[in-house]
């Protein structure tokens, strides 16, 4: 229709109608651009928005792996701490021996859970948070637990040592009593295969671990670690919180 005024206009020779025609047509074709921008502007920071929230569940979900771990990782301190002073000491054995053969299990254990990163790599790939803030925040987070955990994320020599030690049968009572995955996901390390044990008579094995001179050198190492360890996990939760609080006011500002 503009197209057939336009053409009237320039056969009448009317060339003041044939500018506004023209204004027209180029206004309108502005506007058309710039609302076809405006939408997909708002329909990127929609997109956005369920990206974040989505992140924001991501790094809530390492948050409650970090404070699993901790706990993990101080039983493991602990225990290897009593072993040693166990395997190290003059005394035999006399009252809760079960305790000193979980002790010896336990401070062999190693966190074996990955934290979760599949929506920061994909958030990544698309360059996204787009706020820097934001995206140092989250970026500090990430490369924090994935540089970090060499510290006690090998399996050490004790490990093997004192496994080697450790019957079948009593290997068997001990993961399914003393050890359990909660929600699918955290590692947990109890006592409450106790009983379990008492069955069994597991003064050789004790003896066994007792008199290996290389356990106590292997475990002060693998205490050392962990020991160094505990202290970042602090810094992981600060960093997390930090990204979460970025990702929150970015939302709000929206």
């Amino acid at each position: 229709m503009i197209l057939r005024r336009i053409t009237e206009h320039v056969k009448a020779q009317n060339w003041t109608a044939v500018a506004l025609d023209f204004v027209i047509v180029v206004v309108g074709v502005f506007i058309g651009i710039q609302v076809a921008n405006w939408n997909e502007a708002r329909a990127f920071r929609a997109q956005e928005d369920a990206y974040l929230a989505q992140l924001h569940n991501e790094i809530a979900s390492n948050t409650t792996m970090i404070d699993y771990q901790t706990r993990f990782v101080e039983r493991v301190v602990a225990s290897s701490l009593k072993t040693l002073s166990y395997v190290e000491g003059e005394q035999e054995c006399s009252n809760d021996c079960e305790l000193a053969l979980i002790n010896a299990f336990h401070a062999s254990q190693v966190w074996g859970t990955g934290y979760a990163e599949s929506k920061f790599q994909e958030m990544s790939r698309l360059g996204l948070p787009s706020d820097a803030n934001v995206r140092s925040r989250v970026e500090a987070f990430f490369n924090f637990i994935d540089g970090w955990d060499v510290v006690n994320a090998a399996p050490p020599e004790y490990r093997e040592r004192v496994r080697g030690a450790i019957s079948p049968q009593e290997a068997a009572i001990l993961w399914d009593g003393c050890y359990r995955i909660t929600g699918g996901t955290y590692e947990e390390l109890t006592t409450d295969c106790v009983e379990d044990l008492r069955s069994l008579d597991i003064a050789p094995t004790l003896q066994r671990i007792r008199n290996d001179t290389e356990i106590a050198r292997m475990l002060r190492f693998w205490a050392g670690q962990n020991e160094y360890a505990l202290r970042f996990y602090p810094d992981m939760r600060v960093n997390a919180e930090a990204a979460m609080s970025a990702i929150d006011q970015a939302l709000e500002e929206r």
